[in-house]
């Protein structure tokens, strides 16, 4: 579901500006050579203080979005990320961060344009195959708050019983909330549940990493 960019742009409207800040330098000369092709961009690789858009990576995306932005007065210049991870999770993770713009580095030079025009504009740009893939983590059956807190202590490696005793509830509520957690991710092992919470993006790193540790001892 690509959201459409169709404005236009006189020249006597200034041009978009756009900073580039790709990790593979091949796929940054690209880009910089596609949008030159456009006279709606001014390219400028690496300055990123005037830029209206920011192209990235998905790491550098990410930590872009979320940090505070040092333009006092201005709006922070819109990232877009143009990127080879395309599993639901990481789109729905970049979307969340506050990234404008998700493309996959085989689009079109039309989409990277248009995404560009969109993001400049204020408006969020994803192409129709990362839009499907979203879509699928909306549909996909959705944790309570509760549930997530389980799910949490269970990566930690903690039985029902210590679950229990910290959140303040009986083991067989406990238990229930399991059950219900291994049904929603489709796993029939504590285990799976971790490794597939993991891939939807649901468990921090370090829980992660405690909780397969502990359930690999």
């Amino acid at each position: 579901m690509a959201t459409p960019a169709h404005t236009l742009y006189t020249p006597s409207s200034p041009p978009i500006q756009v900073a580039i800040a790709h990790h593979d330098p091949y796929v940054a000369t690209g880009i910089a050579s596609l949008l030159r092709c456009s006279t709606d961009f001014a390219v400028r690789p690496s300055s990123v203080e005037d830029a209206d858009v920011l192209v990235t990576d998905y790491a550098t995306g990410i930590l872009r979005a979320t940090q505070p932005s040092s333009r006092r007065g201005r709006t922070p210049a819109a990232v877009l990320v143009v990127t080879d991870q395309e599993r639901s999770w990481q789109i729905r993770r970049a979307v969340d961060a506050g990234v404008r713009g998700y493309l996959l580095q085989d689009c079109s030079t039309d989409e990277l344009l248009d995404a560009a025009r969109s993001v400049a504009a204020g408006r969020r740009y994803l192409s129709r195959s990362v839009a499907d893939r979203l879509l699928d983590t909306l549909v996909q059956a959705i944790l309570t708050a509760r549930e997530l807190e389980v799910l949490q202590l269970i990566a930690r490696g903690l039985g029902n019983k210590d679950i229990g005793r910290l959140l303040g509830i009986g083991e067989g509520t406990v238990k229930t909330h399991v059950k219900a957690i291994l049904s929603k991710l489709g796993e029939p092992t504590r285990t799976g549940a971790i490794a597939e919470a993991t891939r939807r993006g649901l468990l921090a790193d370090e829980v992660r990493a405690h909780g397969i540790n502990s359930l690999a001892a």
